[in-house]
């Protein structure tokens, strides 16, 4: 299981900026390194893993979204960090959710 999850926390996955930009920087393929790191997250933890994701998030300087999965019959939040062109992003960080009663 470990292996797993340090597999998952070195995702890091980059493009070539796409020419074909609106004025705020969005392209058609604007979702594509997210679309990109869900796939290899399902890869690695299994096909039906991703329970739920958030809206991204603008910080300024960059983007963040949530992502919430399953490993081993247990869930995991993944915080992704995309750059503001959204040509690259990483897992930034992992960590084990607590269950609620």
């Amino acid at each position: 299981m470990f292996g797993k999850l340090e597999e998952i926390e070195g995702i890091v996955i980059q493009e070539k900026p796409h020419p074909s930009m609106d004025d705020q920087g969005r392209g058609e393929e604007r979702l594509a390194i997210r679309d990109r790191i869900l796939d290899k997250i399902r890869s690695i933890a299994g096909k039906e893993s991703i329970k739920r994701f958030t809206p991204i998030q603008s910080q300024g300087d960059h983007k963040t979204q949530d992502i919430l999965f399953v490993v081993d019959d247990a869930e995991y939040l993944a915080t992704l960090r995309y750059n503001n062109s959204m040509t690259e992003g990483r897992v930034e960080d992992l960590r084990k959710q607590a269950k609620k009663c």
